[in-house]
């Protein structure tokens, strides 16, 4: 090759490097790219044309023509990996051998997202810097994998909440705690935690087009709705069931007798004023019109409710229930919150809790299965522990027998055998406490409210995820197969190896 074509090539690939750098550097095309890149191909050009001869032997060369044979071949297969992988990237199946199915979505899930038929988008909100947002957002991406795995209309978006402040105040965000939106066809949900029964609830609700009704009663002294400041309001109940695409509203039967057509739940949570007949009369009507009611209690505050009760074979015991604890001195009362530890298996409310995790109330009182009326059936979901005590007064003076003691009962069926009556569900609670601004958030007590309010809406898509746990395997031994697996395997394989190993050491010594 000539002097003059060395140089032509040197200064085309000069150009190219000028045009690479100032369009990285700019990060666009400008005139100037434009340049470096003709006069590229003019210095190529120019040297091909000078040293045409040249290059015409050196193609012609018996030994260049073979290794144009190996570079094609090697293009090709080069080519052939970049379309399998793309195929395989495209075009993929996944196979989940756990015992437990564990890194499998649950049908419910799989039926939902395949019915998607726009796009999804997921934003998760965080800081640059905040402790625990990493593993949070690692955590995350691989829910959602499951998900996109299934349907590629899953959008999911990490969003820095100080890269992108405009978009963070759309969605009312100020931490960079991990926070995280499910968004479809122009309707948002905040996702409360990052697993597969939090996230399909949401897809639930994102793809329900119309609200569900929940009618909360006032005028007998009723946990108010709007009271955000003291512990006993239900301010954060409201905020809750908002946030998950519930209408609520205020249901004053005392005026007007009569629970209104759109009402998908009626909640009378701690009255202290009685009902009046009339105000019973229209909630056994709503009763018998297929409505769902939900009835939370105090103890020794019936509120004129506890004929209404007795109907469905349910009696309030208006006693307090403690749980009883082992102490160095013996048995005592624990006087803090009594816990609900023993959960209906079967019923959609309850049957995700696990084992281990308990719903807190305060001062409960206990309710008695009298006897299921005819077309009705009851289902007793939270029980205390068979270590609890029932006292007639807080005095803790006169005492029941220690027992397991019914807090929450759910009743379903038609009103009074009337065989014209549409099935009815209720669920009736022994306390108030545990869904109110002080004790919602704490343990289960979320759960059982929202899951209680889901199934009375007759949205039981929302609560059927239950979430899989990892099943440990166990290896269960009889001392005939312990022997034979020391001594034909545990005791003569390191032997076997140690011997092999002494060998091949000598034979290499004395070659």
């Amino acid at each position: 090759m000539s002097k003059f074509g060395k140089v032509a090539f040197l200064l085309a690939g000069i150009s190219l490097v000028c045009m690479s750098i100032t369009r990285y550097i700019l990060g666009e095309w400008v005139p100037f790219c434009w340049l470096s890149l003709g006069m590229a191909v003019f210095f190529l050009g120019a040297g091909i044309v000078k040293d045409r001869a040249f290059f015409k032997e050196f193609f012609t060369m018996k030994t260049t023509k073979e290794g144009m044979s190996m570079g094609v071949l090697i293009l090709l297969m080069v080519a052939v990996l970049a379309i399998v992988n793309y195929i395989g990237v495209r075009h993929y199946a996944t196979f989940d051998f756990s015992s437990a199915q564990s890194n499998s979505l649950a049908d419910q899930s799989v039926k939902i997202v395949k019915s998607l038929d726009s796009e999804l988008k997921v934003y998760f909100f965080y800081k640059k810097g905040v402790e625990g947002n990493e593993e949070n957002r690692r955590s995350f991406r691989e829910l959602i994998k499951k998900y996109q795995d299934i349907n590629p209309r899953i959008q999911l978006n990490f969003v820095e909440v100080n890269e992108q402040p405009d978009l963070a105040r759309d969605f009312g965000v100020d931490k960079g705690s991990g926070t995280a939106f499910v968004e479809y066809k122009g309707r948002r949900n905040l996702l409360q935690k990052i697993d597969e029964q939090e996230f399909t609830s949401s897809l639930v609700k994102v793809t329900r087009d119309k609200n569900k009704t929940v009618y909360f009663t006032v005028g007998h002294g009723e946990a108010k709705l709007d009271e955000a400041k003291e512990g006993l309001g239900l301010n954060a109940l409201k905020l809750m069931l908002e946030s998950n695409r519930y209408t609520v509203k205020q249901l004053p039967l005392i005026q007007e007798p009569v629970v209104p057509a759109d009402a998908d739940v009626v909640v009378i949570a701690g009255p202290i004023q009685n009902f009046l007949d009339h105000e019973i009369k229209a909630l056994e009507a709503y009763l018998t019109q297929g409505g769902s009611l939900f009835i939370a209690l105090e103890s020794q505050n019936p509120a004129n409710l506890d004929k209404l009760v007795r109907k469905m074979g349910i009696e309030l015991q208006n006693n307090y229930i403690f749980n009883v604890v082992d102490t160095v001195m013996g048995q005592g009362i624990n006087q803090g919150p009594a816990m609900g530890s023993v959960f209906s298996p079967m019923n959609e409310i309850t049957k995700s809790f696990g084992q281990s995790e308990v719903t807190l109330f305060r001062h409960p009182q206990s309710l008695l299965k009298v006897t299921e009326p005819p077309g009705m059936s009851i289902d007793e979901l939270v029980r205390t522990n068979p270590k609890s005590m029932a006292f007639k007064t807080l005095n803790l003076k006169e005492d029941g027998p220690i027992a397991s003691y019914a807090l929450v009962d759910q009743v379903t069926g038609q009103w009074d055998s009337d065989p014209q009556a549409k099935p009815f569900a209720a669920v009736i609670a022994g306390d108030v406490d545990f869904m109110t601004n002080q004790m919602l958030y704490q343990n289960l007590n979320r759960d059982l409210v929202l899951n209680s309010i889901a199934s009375l809406a007759k949205e039981e898509s929302l609560i059927s995820i239950t979430p899989k746990e990892p099943q440990a395997t166990q290896l269960i031994l009889t001392e005939t197969k312990f022997a034979i697996f020391l001594f034909a395997f545990l005791i003569p394989l390191p032997l076997v190896f140690l011997g092999a190993g002494i060998t091949l050491h000598l034979r290499r010594k004395n070659a």
